[in-house]
C-alpha cells in the first residue's frame, strides 16, 4: 500500500513540471487599440482633484478652478450642439470698435449720462433674462478673447421658500475666467462655477442671528432657523445657496491692428 502511494505522488509531481504556463500577449507599441485618439485639447483635461487634507483652502480653490473648467468644456459642447450660425438678437452694447450681444438679456444703465460709444468700461442693471450659461456674441474685433468674474453673496431658506441674504459675511469676487466660445459666441459661466469664502459653523450661525434679529423676528421663529443649520458647516451646505449679484465680463480684442479692452457689468437688484 505505501509503495502504491508513492508511485502515485511521483506521477502528479512528475506531470505538474511538466505544465507550461503560456505567457500572455505582450503590448505592442503603436498598437491602435491602446492610444487616445482625441485631438482637442479640451477634451484632454485633467479634471481630478488630488486627495490633500492638509490645505483645505488651497484644495477648495483648485475644486472651484475644476467646476470652472467643466463648465467651460460643457459650453462648448452647447455651442457645437446649436451649431447656429445667425447672429444673436438681445441686449447689445453699441461700442464705437465693435458690438457685444446679450442673448434673451434686457437691462438699462445706472447713469442715463453713460455714453456707449466713447466708454471702455459701461454698468447696467438687469431687467429680464439669466446670466448664467448666458451666450453672448462679439462682433466687430479680431483675435478676441472674453473674460468674466463673479460677484456672489451667500443666502439661507427654509421649506416655506423664506430666505436672508446673509449679507454680514460680505460679498465673494472671483477670478477671472476665460469664457469658452466658437468663432464670435461666448457662454457665460454657469452656476458650478459659483463660490464664496471659507466660513464655518460659528460664522453662519451668528450671521444668520444677526439677519433674523434685524427682521424682528421672535425667539421662537430664531430658535427654528438655529436648528435648521444645526448642521450647516459650509456653504456649501443646506439650506445656504450662493446669489450671483453681479457678473463682469472683459472683451479684449485688436480693431485694425490696435488693441482693444472693454469692460461691462450687470448687477442684479
Amino acid at each position: 500500500m505505501k509503495q502504491t502511494v508513492v508511485f502515485f505522488l511521483s506521477i502528479v509531481f512528475f506531470s505538474a513540471c511538466k505544465e507550461e504556463t503560456k505567457p500572455a500577449k505582450p503590448i505592442l507599441m503603436g498598437d491602435s487599440t491602446t492610444i487616445v485618439t482625441e485631438t482637442n485639447d479640451l477634451y484632454l483635461q485633467n479634471l481630478t482633484e488630488d486627495i490633500s487634507p492638509t490645505n483645505k483652502k488651497s484644495s477648495e480653490g483648485k475644486i472651484a478652478t475644476m467646476m470652472m473648467q467643466v463648465d467651460s468644456a460643457k459650453s462648448v459642447q452647447k455651442l457645437e450642439r446649436e451649431n447656429n450660425p445667425a447672429p444673436l438678437s438681445g441686449f447689445t452694447i453699441n461700442f464705437s470698435e465693435c458690438e457685444v450681444v446679450f442673448d434673451g438679456l434686457s437691462a438699462h444703465a445706472i447713469q442715463n449720462t453713460q455714453d456707449e460709444r466713447t466708454s471702455n468700461s459701461v454698468s447696467y442693471v438687469k431687467d429680464g433674462g439669466n446670466l448664467n450659461e448666458m451666450t453672448l456674441q462679439v462682433r466687430g474685433l479680431d483675435e478676441v478673447k472674453v473674460e468674466q468674474r463673479t460677484y456672489t453673496k451667500l443666502s439661507v431658506s427654509n421649506a416655506s421658500q423664506e430666505s436672508f441674504i446673509l449679507n454680514d459675511l460680505g460679498k465673494y469676487i472671483s477670478n477671472w475666467s476665460t469664457l469658452a466660445g466658437i468663432e464670435t459666441k461666448y457662454v457665460s459661466l454657469g452656476m458650478n462655477s459659483l463660490s464664496f469664502f471659507q466660513i464655518d459653523h460659528t460664522k453662519i450661525k451668528n450671521a444668520v442671528d444677526r439677519e433674523l434679529r434685524k427682521s424682528k423676528k421672535s425667539r421662537q421663529e430664531i430658535q427654528q432657523w438655529m436648528d435648521l443649520i444645526q448642521k450647516t458647516n459650509s456653504y456649501s451646505d443646506a439650506p445656504c445657496k450662493l446669489e450671483l449679484v453681479s457678473a463682469q465680463w472683459r472683451i479684449i480684442g485688436k480693431k485694425n491692428g490696435k488693441r482693444v479692452q472693454k469692460l461691462i457689468q450687470f448687477d442684479i437688484p
